[in-house]
């Protein structure tokens, strides 16, 4: 079970369910990765301005901060089996679940959290 206090978030590709979760380390480490803040990568998919590398950038920390030990070459396979739409899908969920604030979780899921 997730929980999206701690910003654990499931996805799915390719028939495959992953926890992922971004820590404050694996963030700074995406926005080096890409070169901008993450706030503006988030708005750069909403403009459908992303690149593959930004797709492997984000799901490499977020599926390894979930517990799963990826490496790079593991993550292209993910993405390669899956197409690209599902991993841009859920790399938009992992970002968004990242930079919601607590307030936006329903109080009735807060209580069985925890």
């Amino acid at each position: 079970m997730t929980n999206p206090l701690k910003g654990e978030i499931e996805i799915d590709l390719g028939g495959q369910t992953y926890k992922t979760r971004l820590t404050i380390d694996s963030i700074i480490q995406i926005e080096d990765a890409v070169g901008c803040g993450i706030i503006k990568l988030a708005q750069n998919m909403g403009e459908a301005d992303i690149r593959m590398k930004d797709i492997i950038a984000v799901l490499l920390p977020a599926i390894r901060g979930g517990g799963k030990d990826v490496q790079e070459n593991d993550v292209k396979k993910i993405v390669q089996n899956a197409g690209l739409v599902p991993s841009t899908k859920a790399v938009a969920e992992i970002l968004t679940g990242s930079l919601m604030p607590d307030d936006a979780v329903p109080e009735e899921q807060k209580k069985e959290l925890g």
